[in-house]
């Protein structure tokens, strides 16, 4: 039964009542602001006036979806009133559960306006990369081509979703204000490499949030950080009208990512070899395990063409590098959808075309290799095959492979915070 205090946000929604203010993000060798994040509020005064308190209430009513997309238009009408300027990028934050939704036909004008118009830039947060790879994945590939950039937010929340940086190839990286505003330590040194190996890699901007002081902005800039964003240069304010577009805009445009539609097809064009179960099997494992590093914010994913090659000792092996932060994955028929021990499980259809082809993926921040290979037809036991270390060709494969896993068990939509917009 809906009561007076659940339908709080219903009236909010239904009377067009968020607010919308917007942070400038700013050039640190200059100042200069360059871009707007937008960020949803509640109506003044009222219990739900927060962003923390929004996205409560959105999970406890199961209204995220209706939320996100309210967000979105209102952050949308309220830069096209203000006249934003079409090189003057706007950064949207989206909930990952509602990337994969319609929107609803009474916002739609003003948010397809806004990305006609405007440079958009979608941003999700970190901490919600590796609860449910599939859904983010199918998610960003719908709204990508919509939008001018992917940022990835609060990046170091969570050292252990590290891993899908490389996977998301974000066009910016927003550090998060613990890197910024803490002491250095190995685990922010850690975190620090493996940002300054994607953006190397990708050439992803650099951008540090929770800028407060003089003292973070030295830090800000210490870490390699191209922008910032934070009290220190501009609280959150409705956008002013016309804001003055940057002599030097900031440029940001969005790279395609490599996609295939089973992991073998990565190494096509690649020279062949065949061999049987009996030399594929320890290769794959030396190429995954001696080839990469498994360490915390590392991936290893496996399809297996057969159940029986998922016996104990690799289960265990599986079970014992989640345990330690490796976003662990198995795929094949027979395989459960939630094989225990933090694996993530993922079943096949009996005509799925994965279920002719073997696959074992590592991938770290530094280092990636896959063993891929494929049933000859005609034969029960041979196999087609390739090893590869290129990091395109085993992204793509591991890209595919993620997008059959279900999410981690035990995870909670509610372990997510948001700020909206």
């Amino acid at each position: 039964m809906t009561t007076v205090r659940d339908d709080a946000l219903g009236r909010i929604l239904r009377d067009h009542r968020l607010q919308t203010v917007f942070q400038p993000i700013v050039r640190l060798d200059d100042g200069k602001t360059v871009a707007f994040e937008a960020l949803v509020r509640g109506p003044t005064g009222s219990r739900l006036a927060s962003a923390p308190s929004l996205l409560a209430e959105a999970y406890r009513t199961g209204r995220v979806v209706e939320l996100d997309w309210a967000a979105r238009a209102s952050a949308c009408r309220a830069a096209l009133a203000a006249a934003l300027s079409p090189v003057v990028p706007l950064f949207l934050n989206i909930e990952p559960l509602a990337l994969d939704s319609k929107c609803p036909d009474d916002l739609r004008e003003d948010i397809d306006a806004a990305y006609h118009r405007l440079q958009i830039v979608l941003e999700v947060t970190e901490r919600s990369l590796d609860r449910d790879p599939r859904s983010l994945l199918d998610g960003i590939a719908q709204v990508r081509g919509t939008a001018g950039a992917l940022a990835v937010d609060d990046v170091g929340a969570n050292a252990g979703t590290l891993s899908m940086l490389d996977i998301l190839e974000p066009e910016l990286i927003k550090l998060d204000l613990q890197v910024v505003q803490s002491k250095p330590t190995a685990a922010i040194a850690k975190i620090l490499d493996c940002v300054y190996a994607e953006s190397e890699r990708t050439g992803a901007i650099v951008l540090a949030e929770g800028v407060q002081g003089a003292r973070h902005a030295r830090v800000a800039r210490s870490l390699g950080a191209m922008l910032a964003q934070g009290r220190y240069f501009a609280s959150p304010a409705p956008m002013p009208i016309r804001p003055q577009p940057p002599a030097q805009p900031l440029v940001v445009r969005s790279r395609p990512v490599s996609a295939v539609q089973t992991p073998f097809e990565a190494v096509r064009g690649r020279p062949m070899s065949r061999a049987t179960a009996r030399l594929l099997f320890p290769l794959g494992l030396q190429v995954a395990y001696g080839g990469v590093d498994l360490i915390e914010s590392a991936t290893l994913l496996a399809l297996f063409p057969s159940p029986h090659m998922f016996g104990h000792t690799e289960r265990d092996n599986f079970s014992r590098l989640a345990r330690q932060g490796v976003l662990a994955g198995v795929l094949g028929p027979g395989i459960e959808a939630h094989p225990g021990g933090g694996i993530r499980g993922g079943q096949l259809d009996t005509d799925d075309p994965l279920n002719y082809e073997w696959a074992i993926i590592g991938l770290s921040p530094h280092t990636a290799g896959a063993m891929l290979a494929r049933v000859i037809p005609g034969t029960r036991s041979e196999f087609e095959f390739a090893v590869t270390h290129d990091r395109q060709r085993v992204l793509a494969a591991a890209r595919c492979l993620l997008r059959r896993l279900g999410p981690a068990e035990g995870r909670s939509p509610t372990d997510v915070t948001w700020d909206g917009g």
